[in-house]
């Protein structure tokens, strides 16, 4: 396997790091959107009940799927990545 130059690795390591911030932003999102969602969840469904004629079994299907959705993506597209860059920049022993 060819030698990292220090630019390149450097420049690897910053993406890594704007990913893994990228993800705990996101993170941070969706913790703080999940939280009211599963307190006030009568509350919050009537609000969307008024907005759109939708049962109940069908809003808690939506509602997990959504939360399963976002954490789907934001493992793909922040978590891996980031975590994938790490493992290539890590020195070979021979």
């Amino acid at each position: 396997m060819a030698e990292i130059d220090n630019t390149t690795r450097s420049t690897a390591l910053l993406i890594s790091n704007v990913l893994f911030r990228a993800f705990f932003v996101g993170f941070g999102l969706f913790c703080v959107s999940t939280i009211p969602l599963l307190f006030f969840t009568d509350q919050i469904y009537a609000i969307h009940s008024r907005m759109l004629d939708i049962p109940r079994p069908m809003y808690n299907a939506l509602l997990f799927e959504w939360m399963a959705n976002m954490k789907t993506w934001l493992m793909l597209l922040f978590l891996l990545p980031a975590v994938g860059i790490r493992w290539a920049l890590k020195p070979r022993t021979a």
